[in-house]
């Protein structure tokens, strides 16, 4: 994690599902805090991970403190326009009376992207928010849905620019979109694994990133597996020797083969797609091990994070 990255005010953090996202979120928002930044660490409609991951109950849509200098939210689009309609009618029984009558609801459900734009502009206005004329947050890291939904997420606010006559909501739309594309304020980083399918998706969603002005900083390479038994070595050969031998192979050092043949070809399997990478992709690759663990929380977590920054 470079020093440039944790001084940004908006970080998103995009990647296919199943890569580990909200892993690698958690571990850049626990690095930042433990710099002494106050960090708020931002996830929408989720089944909350950050909760277990700081051995904390599970996140809501009230943010709760997850560690010193850290904090964690899990908005949901209602929660979101509900803030948001707070914030501009300033009463809550102002709010109800705008917001929650029966034809109101109707017209606002008919509005396409109106819930993505929503919990699109919470994370904006949190990067905005002050209290007593200083920011709240020095940083807010936004575990972004997948790929695929997280780019039409960003589009909004240009569909919204192109579309829409001027008025507040393309003032705001304006804001946002100068937000997201500024390199001094924001930055993306991607997250893949060393996979065929994961790394397409993450070239691909670097190109439309690209495309709108966004530049990744870092393609975060999760889940790596170690070379515990290098091309060549004594111990390939050994293992070459073991596996010829398999059948005749009792318990435990049938098990113990398999287990070592796995993970060879597993790295084979991630030091192939690292090379496509290396050789592919615009953005600057950060690799991270796999933990052979049951469960990630707290002490793994931090372990991810320190390893980013090394």
């Amino acid at each position: 994690m470079t020093p440039e990255l944790a001084q940004k005010r908006l970080i998103l953090v995009v990647g296919k599902g199943g890569v580990g996202r909200s892993t690698v979120a958690a571990a850049i928002a626990g690095q930042i805090a433990d710099q002494g930044k106050r960090v708020l660490l931002y996830e929408t409609n989720a089944n909350d991970r950050f909760g277990n991951y700081f051995g904390k109950p599970p996140v809501g849509t009230t943010p709760v403190q997850l560690a010193e200098n850290l904090w964690g939210v899990n908005a949901t689009p209602a929660s979101a326009l509900e803030e948001y309609g707070l914030m501009i009618l300033r009463w809550k029984s102002v709010y109800e009376m705008v917001f929650e009558n029966r034809v109101t609801k109707a017209f606002l459900r008919a509005i396409p992207g109106l819930d993505d734009y929503a919990l699109l502009g919470k994370a904006w206005f949190h990067t905005t928010e002050e209290k007593r004329g200083k920011p709240v947050w020095d940083t807010v890291v936004f575990d972004m849905p997948a790929s695929g939904h997280a780019y039409s997420m960003l589009r909004v606010p240009w569909v919204i620019v192109d579309t829409v006559p001027e008025g507040p909501l393309t003032r705001d739309a304006r804001t946002v979109k100068a937000l997201l594309t500024d390199p001094a304020r924001t930055a993306a980083v991607l997250v893949t694994l060393a996979e065929e399918m994961p790394v397409n998706e993450a070239l691909e969603l670097e190109e439309k990133l690209m495309g709108l002005g966004i530049i990744p900083q870092q393609l975060v390479v999760n889940q790596v597996y170690p070379e515990h038994i290098p091309h060549g070595g004594p111990l390939a050969r050994v293992l070459d020797t073991l596996i010829a031998s398999e059948p005749t192979l009792g318990s435990p050092l049938a098990e113990v083969t398999a287990h070592a043949s796995l993970s060879r070809d597993r790295r084979t399997l991630n030091a192939q797609y690292l090379a496509e990478l290396a050789k592919r992709a615009k953005t600057p690759l950060v690799e991270l091990p796999i933990l052979f663990s049951k469960a990630l929380g707290p002490t793994e977590v931090r372990a991810l994070g320190h390893w980013m920054r090394s």
